[in-house]
């Protein structure tokens, strides 16, 4: 009981985020008995990681020098290819996210 008389009586907003920022995070545990949810997690695994690799093909190809494909192209074509290069990219740092909170 005298642990808990030890505890201050209030912390402040900016040293609460610098201890949670320093806390180790928990790792993500899945009984070896649930292989079926073994399964699912490697399969939505496997889809990002298909997701990924094919949203880099696309930027590269919509980064490419070579425009040919957008000659003779609306205007509105030209910035819907922008609004997917964009949301592509945005796909991209989800998943790393993702996958660097599960490590």
């Amino acid at each position: 009981m005298k642990e808990a008389n030890d505890l201050p009586p209030a912390i402040s907003h900016k040293k609460l985020s610098l201890l949670m920022n320093k806390a180790h995070k928990d790792k993500i545990s899945i009984p070896e008995n649930k292989s079926l949810e073994n399964v699912e997690i490697e399969e939505f695994l496997n889809a990002l990681n298909n997701l990924e690799i094919s949203s880099k093909e696309i930027i590269q190809k919509i980064s490419n020098k070579n425009k040919s494909f957008t000659k003779e192209k609306s205007s509105n074509a030209i910035m819907a290819l922008g609004a997917l290069e964009v949301h592509l990219n945005m796909t991209l740092q989800a998943i790393n996210v993702f996958k660097n909170d599960i490590n």
